[in-house]
Protein backbone atom coordinates (compact mmCIF):
# COMPACT_ATOMS: atom_id res chain seq x y z
CA UNK A 1 0.00 0.00 0.00
CA UNK A 2 2.89 2.74 0.99
CA UNK A 3 4.41 1.94 -2.74
CA UNK A 4 0.76 2.19 -4.19
CA UNK A 5 0.50 5.84 -2.41
CA UNK A 6 4.12 6.59 -3.65
CA UNK A 7 3.72 5.94 -7.26
CA UNK A 8 0.59 7.92 -6.64
CA UNK A 9 2.07 10.48 -5.80
CA UNK A 10 4.68 10.42 -8.61
CA UNK A 11 2.25 10.12 -11.18
CA UNK A 12 0.51 13.28 -9.47
CA UNK A 13 3.81 15.14 -10.03
CA UNK A 14 5.02 14.61 -12.92
CA UNK A 15 1.05 14.89 -15.12
CA UNK A 16 0.23 18.49 -12.58
CA UNK A 17 3.42 19.40 -11.89
CA UNK A 18 4.63 19.21 -15.20
CA UNK A 19 7.94 17.59 -13.73
CA UNK A 20 10.18 15.85 -16.60
CA UNK A 21 11.33 12.66 -15.28
CA UNK A 22 14.58 13.01 -17.06
CA UNK A 23 15.16 15.81 -15.75
CA UNK A 24 13.98 15.87 -12.09
CA UNK A 25 14.40 13.12 -9.99
CA UNK A 26 11.83 12.09 -7.13
CA UNK A 27 12.87 10.01 -4.22
CA UNK A 28 10.84 8.63 -1.39
CA UNK A 29 14.44 7.65 0.62
CA UNK A 30 15.35 9.22 4.05
CA UNK A 31 17.12 12.34 3.04
CA UNK A 32 20.18 11.65 5.40
CA UNK A 33 23.42 13.09 4.83
CA UNK A 34 24.62 10.07 2.75
CA UNK A 35 21.93 10.84 0.41
CA UNK A 36 22.06 13.99 -0.29
CA UNK A 37 25.89 13.17 -1.20
CA UNK A 38 24.61 10.83 -3.75
CA UNK A 39 22.30 13.47 -5.83
CA UNK A 40 23.64 14.04 -9.52
CA UNK A 41 20.35 16.14 -10.63
CA UNK A 42 17.64 18.46 -9.39
CA UNK A 43 15.38 16.23 -6.39
CA UNK A 44 12.30 16.44 -4.96
CA UNK A 45 12.38 14.52 -1.76
CA UNK A 46 8.73 12.82 -0.24
CA UNK A 47 10.03 11.38 2.60
CA UNK A 48 7.15 9.58 4.39
CA UNK A 49 8.36 9.40 7.96
CA UNK A 50 5.14 8.98 10.45
CA UNK A 51 2.14 6.99 9.95
CA UNK A 52 -1.05 6.57 12.79
CA UNK A 53 -4.42 5.46 13.01
CA UNK A 54 -6.88 8.69 12.37
CA UNK A 55 -9.22 7.98 15.22
CA UNK A 56 -11.76 10.58 14.26
CA UNK A 57 -12.60 8.42 11.21
CA UNK A 58 -12.57 5.37 13.16
CA UNK A 59 -16.01 3.23 12.95
CA UNK A 60 -16.68 0.07 14.52
CA UNK A 61 -19.33 -0.29 12.10
CA UNK A 62 -19.46 -4.07 10.55
CA UNK A 63 -20.46 -5.10 6.89
CA UNK A 64 -22.24 -8.64 6.18
CA UNK A 65 -21.06 -10.65 3.79
CA UNK A 66 -22.59 -14.50 2.40
CA UNK A 67 -20.23 -17.61 2.07
CA UNK A 68 -22.48 -20.26 1.12
CA UNK A 69 -25.06 -20.76 3.53
CA UNK A 70 -23.18 -18.79 6.14
CA UNK A 71 -22.36 -14.93 7.07
CA UNK A 72 -19.12 -13.75 7.39
CA UNK A 73 -19.14 -10.46 9.74
CA UNK A 74 -16.00 -7.78 9.57
CA UNK A 75 -15.21 -4.68 10.57
CA UNK A 76 -14.59 -1.63 7.48
CA UNK A 77 -11.47 -0.49 6.94
CA UNK A 78 -9.47 1.61 9.26
CA UNK A 79 -8.20 4.99 8.17
CA UNK A 80 -4.24 5.84 8.37
CA UNK A 81 -2.58 8.89 8.05
CA UNK A 82 0.92 8.75 6.22
CA UNK A 83 2.78 11.80 6.46
CA UNK A 84 5.38 12.86 4.05
CA UNK A 85 8.32 15.62 4.24
CA UNK A 86 8.98 17.30 1.39
CA UNK A 87 11.59 19.27 0.35
CA UNK A 88 13.64 19.85 -2.95
CA UNK A 89 17.22 19.76 -3.42
CA UNK A 90 19.32 21.00 -6.24
CA UNK A 91 23.10 23.11 -6.38
CA UNK A 92 21.20 26.61 -6.53
CA UNK A 93 18.95 27.81 -4.06
CA UNK A 94 17.08 29.66 -7.18
CA UNK A 95 16.06 26.41 -8.54
CA UNK A 96 15.60 24.63 -5.29
CA UNK A 97 13.01 27.28 -4.05
CA UNK A 98 11.35 27.18 -7.56
CA UNK A 99 11.22 23.37 -8.04
CA UNK A 100 9.50 23.39 -4.39
CA UNK A 101 6.74 26.02 -4.96
CA UNK A 102 6.38 24.15 -8.08
CA UNK A 103 5.69 21.19 -6.10
CA UNK A 104 3.30 23.03 -3.61
CA UNK A 105 1.45 24.12 -6.47
CA UNK A 106 0.95 20.97 -7.73
CA UNK A 107 -0.17 19.20 -4.68
CA UNK A 108 -2.94 22.04 -3.45
CA UNK A 109 -4.23 21.82 -7.06
CA UNK A 110 -5.56 17.86 -5.87
CA UNK A 111 -7.26 18.15 -2.11
CA UNK A 112 -8.18 14.22 -2.97
CA UNK A 113 -7.14 11.81 -4.52
CA UNK A 114 -9.74 9.72 -6.54
CA UNK A 115 -9.00 6.13 -6.46
CA UNK A 116 -9.45 5.85 -10.13
CA UNK A 117 -6.54 7.91 -10.79
CA UNK A 118 -4.57 5.53 -7.93
CA UNK A 119 -1.76 3.21 -8.47
CA UNK A 120 -2.31 -0.23 -7.27
CA UNK A 121 -4.44 -1.59 -5.37
CA UNK A 122 -5.49 2.29 -3.66
CA UNK A 123 -7.71 2.03 -7.05
CA UNK A 124 -10.06 -0.62 -5.18
CA UNK A 125 -10.06 1.33 -1.61
CA UNK A 126 -14.07 2.48 -1.24
CA UNK A 127 -12.72 6.26 -0.11
CA UNK A 128 -10.85 8.57 -2.37
CA UNK A 129 -7.32 9.75 -0.90
CA UNK A 130 -7.70 13.40 0.98
CA UNK A 131 -4.33 15.35 1.33
CA UNK A 132 -3.70 17.48 3.67
CA UNK A 133 -0.69 19.64 2.53
CA UNK A 134 1.08 22.53 4.00
CA UNK A 135 -1.11 22.80 6.96
CA UNK A 136 -0.04 22.09 10.51
CA UNK A 137 -3.08 22.96 12.34
CA UNK A 138 -3.71 19.11 13.03
CA UNK A 139 -0.10 17.77 13.98
CA UNK A 140 2.48 18.91 16.72
CA UNK A 141 5.68 17.31 14.90
CA UNK A 142 8.19 19.61 15.36
CA UNK A 143 10.55 19.90 11.74
CA UNK A 144 13.51 21.08 13.54
CA UNK A 145 13.73 18.17 16.07
CA UNK A 146 13.07 15.98 12.78
CA UNK A 147 16.28 17.24 11.24
CA UNK A 148 18.18 16.67 13.96
CA UNK A 149 18.38 13.47 13.32
CA UNK A 150 18.61 13.05 9.83
CA UNK A 151 22.36 13.90 9.87
CA UNK A 152 21.86 16.76 7.23
CA UNK A 153 21.08 20.67 7.05
CA UNK A 154 18.05 21.40 7.35
CA UNK A 155 16.06 22.55 4.36
CA UNK A 156 13.05 24.49 3.75
CA UNK A 157 10.08 22.45 3.03
CA UNK A 158 6.68 21.53 4.07
CA UNK A 159 4.02 18.32 5.08
CA UNK A 160 1.95 16.15 3.32
CA UNK A 161 -0.47 14.08 5.01
CA UNK A 162 -2.37 11.58 2.63
CA UNK A 163 -5.14 9.22 4.86
CA UNK A 164 -5.85 5.92 3.66
CA UNK A 165 -7.78 2.45 4.14
CA UNK A 166 -6.06 -0.48 6.26
CA UNK A 167 -8.63 -3.28 5.39
CA UNK A 168 -7.05 -5.55 8.27
CA UNK A 169 -8.23 -9.11 6.98
CA UNK A 170 -7.03 -8.21 3.36
CA UNK A 171 -3.65 -7.45 4.45
CA UNK A 172 -3.06 -10.31 6.67
CA UNK A 173 -4.83 -12.92 3.95
CA UNK A 174 -2.36 -11.52 0.99
CA UNK A 175 0.66 -13.29 0.41
CA UNK A 176 3.92 -11.22 1.63
CA UNK A 177 6.25 -10.82 -1.23
CA UNK A 178 9.53 -9.96 -0.36
CA UNK A 179 13.07 -8.89 -2.72
CA UNK A 180 13.82 -12.34 -3.91
CA UNK A 181 17.57 -12.93 -4.86
CA UNK A 182 18.47 -15.32 -8.03
CA UNK A 183 21.87 -17.23 -7.74
CA UNK A 184 24.09 -18.13 -10.56
CA UNK A 185 26.64 -20.28 -11.01
CA UNK A 186 28.39 -23.96 -12.10
CA UNK A 187 27.03 -27.09 -10.38
CA UNK A 188 28.20 -30.47 -10.28
CA UNK A 189 25.31 -31.70 -8.90
CA UNK A 190 22.32 -30.39 -11.08
CA UNK A 191 19.91 -32.47 -9.84
CA UNK A 192 19.75 -31.51 -6.40
CA UNK A 193 20.20 -27.25 -7.64
CA UNK A 194 23.32 -27.32 -5.69
CA UNK A 195 25.62 -24.38 -6.83
CA UNK A 196 29.35 -24.24 -6.12
CA UNK A 197 30.61 -20.55 -5.44
CA UNK A 198 33.93 -20.95 -4.36
CA UNK A 199 33.42 -21.24 -0.71
CA UNK A 200 30.42 -19.26 -0.92
CA UNK A 201 27.14 -20.64 1.20
CA UNK A 202 25.36 -23.60 -1.08
CA UNK A 203 21.88 -23.18 -2.27
CA UNK A 204 20.63 -26.93 -1.68
CA UNK A 205 17.14 -28.20 -2.62
CA UNK A 206 16.44 -31.58 -1.29
CA UNK A 207 15.28 -34.01 -3.93
CA UNK A 208 11.76 -34.86 -5.03
CA UNK A 209 10.76 -38.57 -3.07
CA UNK A 210 11.96 -41.71 -5.26
CA UNK A 211 14.33 -39.70 -7.30
CA UNK A 212 18.13 -40.10 -6.60
CA UNK A 213 20.76 -37.54 -6.11
CA UNK A 214 23.10 -37.55 -8.80
CA UNK A 215 25.53 -39.00 -6.63
CA UNK A 216 23.97 -41.69 -5.91
CA UNK A 217 25.11 -44.96 -7.83
CA UNK A 218 23.22 -46.49 -10.27
CA UNK A 219 21.55 -49.97 -9.45
CA UNK A 220 20.64 -50.82 -13.17
CA UNK A 221 24.45 -50.96 -14.21
CA UNK A 222 25.41 -53.46 -10.62
CA UNK A 223 25.55 -56.68 -11.94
Amino acid sequence: MLHDLNKSLEKLLIQRGNITPNQIDISFEQPNGQWSARLSRPTISLWCFDLHENVKLRSMEMTTSREGNQGRRTFVPRRIDLTYLITAWASKIEDEHQLLWRTLAALKRVPTLETKDCEGLLRYQTHDVPLLVADTSSTTINLVDLWGVLDNQMRLGFMLTATVELDVELSIEAPLVLEATIRLGSSDDPVRHELNEGGREELKIKPKPGQKPASAPDDSQNP
